[in-house]
């Protein structure tokens, strides 16, 4: 008998991944950092009339946790009204 030769199978070629484009991403520059006076006035603490430059020292160098705590009792009070302009800020800073 002949016996028939069956070929062989091929193993299934391995498929090489495509390597993916480095993308580089785009450096943010950080924003300018605000001294704790801009954060203040902004949040409507100190009036800007009334930030002078011998206070400027002083109240940069409070912690961002006080200038924080600063801001969030102003908003509890509410905004200033300009007759209570003599009481500004109106708790002790």
């Amino acid at each position: 008998m002949s016996a028939k030769k069956v070929p062989a199978k091929k193993s299934p070629a391995k498929k090489v991944a495509a390597k993916k484009a480095v993308v580089k991403k785009a450096v943010k520059k950080p924003a300018p950092k605000k001294t704790n006076i801009e954060k203040l006035t902004a949040a409507g603490v100190i009036p800007q009339e009334h930030a002078g430059k011998h206070n400027h020292k002083v109240i940069n160098k409070l912690s961002p946790t006080e200038v924080n705590t600063l801001i969030k009792l102003r908003s509890k009070l509410g905004a200033l009204k300009p007759e209570d302009d003599a009481l500004s800020p109106n708790f002790p800073v």
